[in-house]
């Protein structure tokens, strides 16, 4: 009886031995997203999650997210579900539920860096379809059809952030209010896990909502004083102003930091709707042409992301490659010295935006091959003395034309291929991409071929 004893107390003893052991690794667990490991980098840490009374399987995959390689809290619940054998979504309290955590910290993009030569074959992503399941689809066909670029908003031209700032003015605006994007470096990573370059849109001096919370910023009419108004309201903010410069030059670096690849800044001019011999005053008494404070601009830009190894480039109009004087002084946009400050050029060659009849031509949006290649040759010629990359904006929607298809598309991409252009970028305002995947389907069947000059031997008038 004695040595039955015995073995009894030495079992009881082994029992709360290992269940000590087993709650501590257990609690163990429960912090492991907080510890370093260097495999956790790599592939999925085994981490199970104790359920707490009333917690929900959104507000678990909420908790872990910025843990794990899944880029919506839709698709951890999904995973979260599938791990567990989970058919609906109820959850008892002390359940225990495998997650699939695969960081030890948050996840962080780095930067990727490229040479300004890079080609690019990309589209645009607006800030209502970043990080949701409309994005990853995009993505996907464009990573089937051979895209390797996305250009995301982070200031769009209602002056709204798609993610939490920390520049105070932005802040204090609530330009960050409502972010589309809850992390742009986890974002930039999982993109940059697709193999695509992340550039990054930034909307710099058309900016109603800083027009309207700071007024003193908002553009205003030479003489009269009176702010510039655009559809009944102020829209431009003054491009001058070292409030405002300063303002997006911060917006700038804090994007960079998150990892971007390239900061494009758009809308860096300004409106069209002036009388073009007017100039802005800086301060009293004194004028300075607008071509000069929009270069400047691009100066202090290009030394203040220097330490962030982006990429710069910048929108332009297409027209602007006739090097017309009257256009120069309304946009500020003086092609040949912006070439010298960024590393990309991205003019916006849209068919539909030249307005017939134009040199010749009574509707160039019905002439997408000649507009496109005639506009690449002259922004050529203009930038030939610069180091500058040409990669251009084409049109990938229908207005301005009855003719809009997937022809219309590869016709742009033809005139792109003969020309010193590299790369390109896809313009869908709505993010509407069903025709230019069938353009470029088309297209990767056509381009090992010599291209077809389908401009009909008409030529833009001098």
């Amino acid at each position: 009886m004695e040595n039955r004893g015995g073995k009894v107390q030495k079992i009881k003893i082994f029992l709360r031995v290992f269940l000590s052991v087993s709650a501590f690794l257990s609690w163990g667990n429960l912090f492991l997203p907080l510890q370093n490991s260097a495999q956790g980098a790599q592939k999925d840490i085994p981490f199970f999650h104790s359920v707490s009374p009333g917690e929900s399987l959104q507000g678990i995959a909420r908790r872990y997210l910025a843990f794990t390689e899944v880029l919506t809290i839709g698709d951890l619940v999904g995973k979260i579900k599938d791990l567990n054998g989970i058919k609906g979504s109820v959850i008892r309290p002390n359940q225990r539920l495998l997650i699939p955590v695969s960081r030890s910290t948050p996840i962080e993009a780095r930067t990727v860096i490229k040479p300004a030569n890079y080609e690019a074959r990309g589209i645009y992503v607006n800030r209502y379809s970043m990080a949701c399941k409309k994005m990853i689809r995009m993505v996907d066909r464009l990573n089937a059809l051979g895209g390797n670029t996305v250009v995301l908003d982070g200031k769009d031209m209602t002056g709204k952030l798609s993610y939490p700032s920390k520049v105070e003015l932005a802040r204090e605006i609530g330009a960050d209010a409502n972010p589309t994007v809850t992390s742009p470096s986890r974002l930039f990573h999982y993109l940059h896990k697709r193999e695509l370059h992340v550039c990054v849109r930034l909307v710099v001096f058309c900016d109603p909502l800083l027009a309207s919370a700071r007024p003193e910023l908002a553009l205003r009419l030479p003489g009269s004083g009176k702010p510039w108004m655009e559809n009944g309201k102020a829209a431009w903010v003054n491009p001058g102003d070292p409030i405002v410069q300063n303002y997006n030059l911060d917006i700038a670096k804090e994007v960079a930091q998150f990892g971007a690849d390239e900061i494009q800044f758009d809308y860096i001019r300004f409106p069209t709707t002036d009388n073009p011999k007017r100039v802005l005053p800086l301060s009293e008494g004194v004028e300075v042409p607008r071509h000069e404070i929009i270069t400047d601009f691009l100066i202090k830009a290009r030394q203040a992301l220097d330490p962030y190894s982006v990429l710069l480039s910048i929108d332009v109009f297409g027209v602007i490659a006739w090097g017309l004087q009257e256009d120069i002084q309304i946009t500020g946009q003086k092609i040949d010295e912006l070439g010298r400050h960024c590393d990309i050029i991205s003019p916006m060659i849209y068919p539909s935006h030249f307005y017939g009849p134009f040199r010749g031509i009574h509707n160039p949006a019905d002439e997408p091959f000649l507009v496109v290649s005639e506009t690449s040759k002259r922004f050529a010629s203009s930038l030939q003395d610069s180091a500058v990359t040409i990669r251009p904006w084409i049109q990938a929607f229908p207005f301005g034309t009855k003719k809009f298809d997937e022809e219309y598309l590869i016709d742009q991409l033809r005139a792109l291929n003969q020309s010193n252009s590299r790369g390109w970028l896809l313009w869908s305002a709505g993010n509407s991409y069903d025709v230019a995947w069938k353009a470029l389907e088309g297209w990767n069947r056509e381009k090992p071929q010599e291209s077809k000059n389908d401009a009909g031997g008409q030529s833009f008038a001098p």
